[in-house]
């Protein structure tokens, strides 16, 4: 099924309001008081800890630290790999994993990483940045695509930590993604559709920092 134009355009200004969504979930996580400390029930909790242990089960903490991992963003080691797991994502319709592999403004307006807290936060904000990633889903997926998609990012240019990439270069099973776009819009032609995807180095890997489109 094609999707009409205003639709491309709606999925792309979401895309570009995820970033604002993601920071304001972000300043509420940091803002939240922290919990008094109930020492009964630390004490509970770390006999139950040493019994687990005794019983050959995972201790807490360990469990705990692996919570902790498994929340952690998703960066890449190279702009091209962000920018690939994050299509890679929208595609697979996992809304949570593309704001994972995406970085957004601080306080101090640099760049850090998203954190599955915020990425699946409740607020309407986040509610929302997941739908419009789910919408871009229908623009970015060609016809009858891989299993898994194979996504590639290629030939950015790089400045300052920062690359971009353009529509022709990058790549869903072959096709470059303003292809897949146009092909899934209805009055627009192959040309009439610019889009430009940044990928940010943060503390030494590579997230998503921001998308457009452009039409005329």
């Amino acid at each position: 099924m094609r999707t009409p134009k205003s639709t491309v355009t709606r999925g792309a200004g979401r895309i570009c309001g995820l970033a604002v969504a993601a920071a304001l979930a972000m300043t509420a996580c940091s803002d939240e008081s922290e919990e008094p400390t109930d020492t009964t029930s630390e004490t509970g909790e770390s006999q139950r800890a040493d019994e687990s242990e005794e019983a050959g089960d995972e201790p807490a903490d360990d469990a705990a630290q692996d919570e902790q991992t498994t929340g952690q963003a998703t960066g890449q080691a190279t702009a091209g790999e962000a920018v690939a797991t994050w299509v890679t994502a929208i595609i697979e319709d996992q809304p949570v994993d593309a704001c994972l592999a995406m970085g957004t403004p601080g306080a101090d307006g640099a760049h850090v990483a998203n954190t599955r807290e915020m990425c699946q936060g409740d607020s309407p904000e986040a509610v929302e940045a997941r739908e419009g990633v789910s919408s871009l889903r229908e623009s970015f997926t060609p016809e009858n695509p891989g299993n898994p998609p194979v996504v590639e990012a290629a030939g950015g240019a790089e400045s300052g930590g920062t690359a971009t990439f353009d529509g022709e270069q990058v790549t869903v099973d072959g096709q470059p993604l303003t292809d897949v776009v146009v092909s899934n819009s209805t009055g627009v032609e192959p040309g009439q559709i610019g889009i430009g995807i940044d990928a940010t180095e943060i503390d030494d890997r590579w997230y998503v920092t921001d998308m457009n489109m452009s039409f005329g």
